[in-house]
Order: structure tokens, then C-alpha cells, then sequence
């Protein structure tokens, strides 16, 4: 769900009729998997700090 979000730009509207589930349990399952996506990188948020 991460990648389809990621990569292909998809709104949560457009991945739940993708995958047949409600709308309400896409950004449930993306919130879950942003959180075990953060703690496999230590606790960091790669989009935050220094860019240049």
C-alpha cells in the first residue's frame, strides 16, 4: 500500500476501489505501515533535516 501511495501516486480513495477494501481502512493500514517503516530507520523521518 506504502508503494502505491509512494510510487504510483495514488489517493486513498483510488486504492481502496484498487483493492476492494473500505476507504477507512487504507489510511489505517498506511498509518500502520508508516509507523513500522519509522522504527525500522532507527526512529527517523528521512524526510526531515538538512536538504541541500
Amino acid at each position: 500500500m506504502l508503494l502505491l501511495v509512494a510510487l504510483a501516486g495514488l489517493s486513498h480513495e483510488e486504492i481502496a476501489s484498487a483493492l476492494g477494501i473500505p476507504y477507512g481502512t487504507v489510511g489505517s493500514r498506511l498509518n500502520r505501515a508508516r509507523k513500522k517503516l519509522r522504527k525500522a530507520l532507527g526512529g527517523t523521518n528521512p524526510m526531515e533535516g538538512e536538504h541541500g
